[in-house]
């Protein structure tokens, strides 16, 4: 089978496009990752070995300024670019996880015929993923809620595809003092880059904690941020790192994205501070699913009027660590209930339906 594997921007709709990659190329698929020249996926596909081609797509701004105009100009590039890619590829099917510089490849393989398959990681779908699905030999989703978001379209709930080097780990706990794990997304979170460190000075005194600041935030809070030694700080967690995070975690920190897939697989309760200007409030959807399960304390920025649920000072967002920390009974409810949410085999769900649609079957069929 000939795979075109798309999706990306940002690592929460890569990394899961490169996990369904990884499983085909398993299993004798001849791939290709089309993205964006802008986006994480050309980096973390040179790091794995699968092709990939870049197109000038970035994410698409109103058209009432000219950042807009010029965001519609790539776009318009990338798509005539993603058809010769795709003509010369002669793809069986096209998988896509969505993001701006999966819209190209999407928009191209509709054009000329190619069945497609669309991955939702979020519990509300992106625009791209919208403008395609109905076309879509497969549309796929993560969170529960998604269907209810999605009219009209016939979604499949598989599971969020996740590392396999996560995945491997997920019963290997490492035994030690309270460990908070906080990550703001790929690309980091300057107010949890400010927030956090406020918070632990009123953690409890055992208290370890593990901060991912991001790449381009790494240097300006290690020069400012006033923590303990207790209090480690890094740029990024690549996957050796990640993985070891994760095993000694108690509880996390983070905004809502993709990401908490991952805190499911491994029963991990959290702290969440969506993102205020996440499109269609996804990530204030995202947290109130696992709010709901009993798994999350859902938290808001300070400066966020609308306050649809407790601001995120200091002294608040150490008391909601606190309670997770101090309280093993509601961690257990929470880990039974994450993993009963958690799709173990989700890539090979993603990956059955993705051969259905290269032998053009019906998701069911």
């Amino acid at each position: 089978m000939r795979l075109v594997v798309t999706g990306g921007g940002t690592g929460g709709h890569a990394y899961p496009a490169l996990e369904v990659a990884r499983l085909g190329r398993e299993r004798g698929a001849e791939l290709l990752y089309l993205g964006s020249l802008r986006g994480q996926e050309g980096d973390a596909c040179r790091q794995r070995g699968i092709p990939f081609e870049g197109f000038p797509a970035q994410p698409l701004y109103s058209l009432r300024s000219v950042r807009g105009w010029k965001s519609a100009i790539s776009l318009l590039r990338s798509v005539g670019m993603a058809k010769r890619a795709l003509r010369a590829a002669k793809p069986d099917v096209v998988f896509s996880t969505g993001g701006y510089s999966a819209a190209p490849v999407m928009a191209a393989a509709r054009s000329l015929g190619v069945p497609y398959c669309i991955h939702e990681c979020n519990s509300i779908p992106g625009r791209s993923n919208l403008m395609f699905a109905k076309k879509a030999s497969a549309f796929s989703c993560t969170f529960r809620v998604t269907e209810s978001h999605a009219k009209d379209i016939a979604v499949v709930r598989t599971g969020q595809p996740i590392r396999k080097e996560l995945r491997d780990v997920v019963d290997d706990r490492i035994e030690g003092p309270p460990t908070v794990l906080v990550v703001g997304g790929s690309q980091g979170s300057a107010f949890l880059n400010g927030a956090v460190p406020a918070a632990s000075a009123f953690f409890g005194p055992d208290v370890r904690v593990i901060h991912a600041a991001g790449k381009g935030n790494y240097s300006k809070m290690s020069g400012e941020a006033k923590v303990g030694p207790n209090y480690r700080i890094e740029p990024y967690l690549e996957t050796a790192d990640m993985v070891a995070a994760y095993r000694s975690a108690t509880v996390a920190i983070a905004r809502s994205g993709g990401g908490l897939s991952e805190f499911a697989m491994f029963g991990l309760p959290s702290v969440l501070i969506p993102l205020p200007s996440s499109a269609d409030d996804h990530q204030l959807y995202n947290a109130r699913e696992f709010e709901d399960m009993q798994a999350a304390t859902v938290m808001w920025q300070p400066d966020d009027t609308r306050t649809p649920a407790p601001p995120a000072t200091a002294e608040a967002l150490a008391a909601a660590v606190n309670a997770w920390v101090e309280d093993p009974q509601r961690r257990a409810v929470a880990s039974h209930n994450l993993k009963e949410w958690d799709v173990p085999d989700a890539t090979e769900r993603i990956y059955d339906l993705v051969e259905r649609a290269a032998k053009h079957l019906s998701p069911t069929a």
